[in-house]
């Protein structure tokens, strides 16, 4: 029997009232027949206690009926299950092992392994079980395939051997794209249960993104299972690309510093490895700050920088390869004279002025080792051949039309059989579309910097485009002209203008987009961006040259790769110093490990399902309470069914009317007893 208030079953500690008043009464000792009173002074009964209880049946029954009162406020039931039991489902089970390079710290892997053969070994016969290893990316180790494939006796020890395979490398940690990533593993199939057992450090530098709005597989749980490394004074740091840092401080190597939030030290050194100069470095931990190193030794092509002090490995150290000063040929054809402000030469090369990292050299001629040239006059028959040669093996152009002769010129460079160029009529023109994909004009993709309206264009040319060119127009004149269009010439691009930018052709040179329009067109060439020299494990590192010769790789083990000419070199999953062999020059690069692998300081789950992760401790407490929920409907429903508290409250009643008439018949003994006498 079950009750719905049992609080009230307090109330049958008053059967205590009875046995005391019972035990404690006033009562006279005797009755004695006496002539007169008259002579004698009235005196009360004295109450005396008694050692011996009188009437045990009132007492029982009056005890019996306050029983009877507290069990019916209390409203007892009869329990019976009406809930269905819960039956054992199939699941899907993901084990997502963290590999990144904060899992290289004293004891994680070999915690986070344990962890995921534990549920190897408890897993069901029904249980499907994936296995994932990952770190900037997820990858699989054992898929459902897998484990459905092979005998029912052996999945685990197979999956044991796969997971043995695995170990943490260099890379950093991006949590957001694992657990999406193994989420996109339940979309094909319709098995509702399933699971994520996440296994990792959790530390705080790990990405988030993506994880905000993803929309979970139906049935998705995710189980957090963090292990945990001993105490110590974590701390990494990282040397920055110079474009990062504030202009004109460029020869100087900055660094970037942090220290890890449940750090125990704040003190550190900073130093160039075999340098005895060093500089003390104060951090409180959880900060992040930057710092000038330390002078390089003299002549020093690489090296590395590292901080003393703090107990991590792989963050302490960061290699450096010093950044080579970056040579730029463009062509000029025809651009005037360069202290002439009426030719074009003059404001071109105010657009580039040159910098400590590179250098722009302004040829009046042909060059075959420049990649970006600026043509503004007709070019003679025997030169046109040499240029569209030029064109062909991968370089860029801007052909500028300066009048209605240029047709031989354009249909020369294009390969065109003839192009028929004119001069517009008109005050003036202006741009009327622009396409802003383009990657010469996205830049310019917003509303603040879009507007080029406001320039006029005194002299401009028309030009038609055959159908069967495979030209793109960027920008038109208001009267449907083309005025800058991309024509590709083989592996090369001709970039076509129909109007100059010197002052009596138009105000392009003095409007505030003529500078970043030539640096974007500088750049999609392929001359312009500075060379990077720092990168990060993972990141791949672009080929020092787009056409010629292969490029020979050097890794920091020694291990050699051959590459194509302009394909990237994607093996960065170690720090270290890697080498670019090419054209008989050598090129340097430093992969280091992200800084962020260093702030190992543990976050809360709760951070996770503050993105929006289903958490299965969430989920398993709203399904315990809404079971605890349909547990009281039922007992109250059930209760209201048999009503047993009316039956108790009848039967106190009844026991009453008996105490009632037992109490008058013995208080009438002794009456009748005295009138016998």
């Amino acid at each position: 029997m079950n009750f719905l208030s049992p609080w009230f079953l307090l109330g049958a500690a008053a059967v205590a009232g009875p046995i005391v008043f019972h035990l404690i009464r006033r009562a006279a000792r005797e009755r004695v027949t006496f002539s007169s009173l008259m002579f004698l002074r009235p005196t009360p009964p004295r109450a005396v206690r008694r050692s011996k209880l009188e009437h045990i049946v009132l007492l029982l029954l009056r005890c019996i009926c306050l029983l009877l009162l507290a069990a019916g406020f209390a409203r007892p039931f009869f329990a019976r299950d009406l809930l269905p039991p819960a039956q054992a489902q199939e699941r899907r089970i993901i084990l997502l092992v963290d590999a990144s390079a904060s899992m290289r710290r004293e004891g994680l892997w070999q915690a986070a392994a344990a962890k995921a053969q534990d549920y190897l070994d408890k897993a069901a016969a029904s249980d499907q079980i994936a296995v994932m290893a990952f770190d900037l990316q997820p990858r699989v180790l054992v898929s459902f395939a897998d484990w459905n494939a092979w005998p029912e006796s052996q999945r685990a020890g197979l999956a044991r051997q796969r997971l043995a395979t695995a170990s943490p490398g260099w890379m950093g940690t991006h949590l957001g794209a694992a657990l999406t990533g193994a989420a996109e593993q339940f979309r094909e199939n319709s098995i509702t249960r399933r699971e994520i057992v996440l296994i990792t450090d959790l530390q705080e530098g790990a990405k988030m993104d993506g994880l905000q709005g993803y929309s979970w597989p139906a049935g998705t749980l995710v189980k957090v299972e963090r292990v945990e490394a001993k105490p110590q004074s974590d701390a990494g740091l990282e040397i920055l690309e110079p474009a990062a840092v504030a202009a004109g401080m460029e020869d100087a190597i900055h660094v970037r510093v942090a220290n890890a939030g449940d750090s125990r030290k704040e003190k550190f050194r900073l130093g160039w490895d075999g340098a005895k100069d060093s500089m003390e470095v104060y951090l409180t931990p959880g900060q992040t700050r930057t710092f000038t190193a330390p002078k390089p030794p003299a002549g020093l092509k690489s090296g590395a920088l590292k901080l003393a002090g703090g107990d991590l490995s792989y963050g302490g150290v960061s290699y450096y390869a010093a950044p080579e000063i970056q040579r730029v040929a463009i062509c000029c054809e025809g651009l005037g004279l360069p202290i002439d402000p009426s030719g074009m030469l003059y404001y071109l090369q105010r657009v580039f002025p040159g910098t400590p990292r590179r250098q722009i050299a302004f040829t009046p001629r042909l060059d075959p080792s420049a990649n970006f040239a600026v043509i503004a006059s007709n070019l003679p028959p025997d030169e046109i051949a040499s240029w569209h040669t030029w064109l062909e093996n991968g370089k860029t152009a801007l052909l500028v039309l300066t009048g209605a002769d240029s047709g031989p010129t354009l249909a020369g460079l294009l390969g065109w059989p003839d192009a028929q160029v004119t001069e517009a009529g008109g005050d003036f023109g202006l741009l009327g579309s622009i396409d802003f994909q383009h990657p010469i004009f996205a830049p310019f993709d917003d509303p603040r910097f879009s507007d080029f309206s406001q320039i006029h264009f005194w002299k401009r040319r028309r030009w038609e485009i055959p159908a069967s060119a495979q030209a793109r127009v960027l920008a038109r004149f208001d009267d449907g002209s083309p005025a800058l269009a991309q024509a590709p010439v083989k592996k090369g691009n001709l970039l076509v203008l129909a109007s100059g930018w010197s002052p009596a052709d138009s105000q392009l040179a003095v409007s505030s987009k003529f500078p970043p329009l030539m640096e974007t067109m500088l750049d999609w060439s392929g001359a312009g961006a500075p060379a990077r020299f720092q990168f990060r494990t993972g990141d791949a590192i672009p080929s020092p040259v787009l056409t010629g010769e292969p490029v020979h790789w050097q890794r920091p083990d020694g291990r050699r790769s051959t590459l194509a000419a302009g394909a990237a070199f994607t093996e960065t999953d170690a720090p270290g110093v890697y080498k670019a062999d090419f054209l008989g020059q050598q090129r340097l690069f430093a992969v280091n490990v992200p800084l962020e692998e260093s702030r190992t300081a543990p976050i809360s789950p709760d951070e996770l399902a503050r993105l929006g992760v289903p958490l299965k401790w969430d989920s398993e407490q709203a399904a315990a309470s809404a079971r605890i929920q349909q547990r009281r409907l039922q007992d109250t429903e059930l209760e209201n069914r048999q009503k047993l508290w009316r039956w108790l409250i009848a039967a106190a009643l009844a026991i009453t009317f008996v105490d009632i008439v037992l109490g008058g018949w013995l208080a009438r003994r002794p009456a009748a007893a005295d009138a016998k006498t």
